[in-house]
């Protein structure tokens, strides 16, 4: 494999959520999400080892525990993914203490409207996931 991982498959969960996501970046979407979370995996690829999918995907491990120490991401890779899992950490949390109300959660993480909106939409994050019923 190209990564030089000891990974030898996606468990049959994991393959699931893949089939279930929409993809809007199409096969190179697909491509970085299977390629980090290879990265990230010891021997099989499973849901935990996948950024959230619009709600289907699991948790992702945090950057600390990232094979940066190995030479197998640069730098910059490590920073993007820790800087992508902190934000989506922070949007997460403040949506879930504004109960799905984007204006408030945006003014929770001090940022303007459309920042939110547009990271939401690159996180694959919505906010009808953290509405109280």
């Amino acid at each position: 494999m190209e990564l030089r991982r000891p990974v030898h498959g996606i468990a049959d969960d994991t393959m699931e959520l893949l089939r279930r996501h929409e993809w809007p970046g199409n096969v190179r979407e697909l491509k970085n999400v299977i390629r980090k979370a290879a990265l990230l995996a010891t021997d099989l690829i499973t849901p935990e080892f996948l950024p959230p999918l619009g709600g289907l995907g699991g948790a992702r491990q945090p950057a600390a525990a990232l094979p940066a120490a190995s030479g197998e991401l640069s730098l910059r890779e490590v920073t993007e993914v820790a800087t992508a899992d902190a934000e989506r950490l922070a949007i997460r949390q403040a949506l879930e203490a504004a109960k799905g109300n984007k204006s408030q959660a945006a003014r929770l993480l001090r940022t303007d409207y459309s920042t939110l909106h547009s990271k939401m939409k690159r996180y694959g994050i919505s906010g009808r996931d953290f509405h109280e019923s």
